[in-house]
């Protein structure tokens, strides 16, 4: 059995704004996500690889740098990623937010969830935060707003924040970010591993 990850882009109404934003930023300090990922990307080189050198010899023929040298390219994202950095794309205080957004007496959102949500991405096994860091590398993604994937953009905020996100995508040739997005992608469908197993 498995979990599929969803992302979700959700409408927040001016009357829930202070309260959304205060329950993101006491997820924010209750997750210590800052202090975790700068811990993970300083120790990142250190991590051991679940694969065999064999095996990853095998994928990156299949998948072009599903895994990479970290001293020679320490800001790609590959599949060790993956394995190593789960808790920073999904820490339990942000899954709990979402948990908690539309129930009880008086929820967190006061729109119903079918009104609230703008847009919703499913994939296999690998999260959509995951496949875009795999295409803009750690460095560039890290200059996008929030905290992997997670984030709560104030209405005034809103421009500021898509010029930037505009920003960052024009730095990277579409090819190397669909190359990038491919190699992670690839990584939740299990229908790939039997081609090369």
């Amino acid at each position: 059995m498995s979990a599929d990850p969803v992302w979700c882009l959700l409408r927040v109404q001016p009357t829930d704004v202070l309260n959304v934003k205060k329950v993101f930023e006491k997820a924010v300090e209750r997750s210590h996500i800052s202090s975790q990922l700068q811990n993970f990307l300083q120790k990142r080189a250190e991590y051991e690889s679940k694969f065999y050198a064999q095996d990853k010899e095998i994928f990156n023929h299949y998948f072009p740098k599903a895994f990479v040298n970290k001293q020679q390219t320490p800001d790609a994202f590959d599949w060790d990623d993956i394995y190593n950095a789960y808790h920073l794309f999904f820490p339990r205080a942000f899954v709990e937010i979402f948990d908690n957004l539309f129930i009880g007496e008086a929820p967190i959102i006061s729109l119903a969830m079918s009104q609230a949500l703008l847009e919703l991405v499913i994939t296999n096994r690998v999260g959509a935060p995951e496949m875009l860091w795999g295409g803009l590398g750690w460095k560039r993604a890290s200059r996008l707003p929030g905290y992997l994937g997670n984030m709560f953009v104030p209405p005034k905020d809103v421009a500021v924040v898509l010029a930037t996100i505009e920003e960052v995508f024009q730095e990277v040739p579409t090819h190397k970010f669909i190359q990038g997005v491919s190699a992670i992608g690839s990584r939740g469908n299990s229908r790939y591993f039997s081609s090369v197993t």
